[in-house]
């Protein structure tokens, strides 16, 4: 459901002169979790995949909108999964280059909502799952192939950490203290294809 400041930032860009164009589509991307670490127990990088929504306002601004699913199931000599929904909203600047060709760049914020499970160090079956907010940055490139069907080539790079103070170990729930930081920094390269559904505000 939509909340009331999110109705009025689209009744205010929907009202701007020369309307506000709204794509929609689908993205895959190489998800790479930056800390190493991860390459060797959690058999990353990985694929995501995800539904993206672009709001084309006037002028040299767009807003990337989207959410995507990551996950890496047991693989041999590995016994874990890791699972994570991301959702994310970048304001971003962009240039027409030629038509039919823009490039765009920003910052923007990142959320994650994720669990793992899987055998550590020590042998015990470990479960934990948490959320966290965080920022990132992204650069890529939007290519109209034909009519309102277009391409984007994207690359992402995130900064984010999460804090757990309760696990489960071995099917009992065990207080970690000091509570556990784990870094769920990351970086994507990312193909998505995308259809202008319409333009509101003419």
């Amino acid at each position: 459901m939509l909340s009331f400041s999110s109705v009025m930032i689209f009744w205010i860009l929907s009202s701007l002169p020369g309307g506000l164009g709204i794509d929609l589509g689908t993205s895959v991307s190489s998800f790479s979790p930056t800390d190493q670490g991860y390459d060797q127990r959690f058999r990353t990088p990985g694929v995501s995949y995800g539904l993206v929504a672009t709001l084309d306002a006037p002028g040299a601004i767009v807003f990337h909108l989207g959410g995507e699913y990551f996950t890496k199931k047991v693989s041999s000599g590995w016994d874990g999964e890791v699972s994570s929904m991301l959702f994310w909203a970048f304001p971003c600047g962009q240039l027409g280059v030629m038509d039919g060709f823009s490039v765009f760049a920003g910052p923007g914020i990142v959320g994650v909502n994720g669990s793992y499970s899987g055998t550590d160090d020590f042998g015990s079956y470990v479960e934990a799952d948490g959320t966290s907010i965080g920022f990132a940055a992204a650069v890529g490139t939007d290519i109209i192939l034909w009519g309102p069907l277009s391409a984007r080539l994207e690359y992402r790079h995130s900064w984010m950490d999460l804090k757990s103070d309760r696990v489960k170990k071995d099917g009992a729930e065990t207080v970690v203290y000091p509570a556990a930081e784990t870094d769920l920094g990351y970086s994507q390269y990312i193909f998505g294809l995308n259809v202008q559904l319409s333009t509101v505000g003419d």
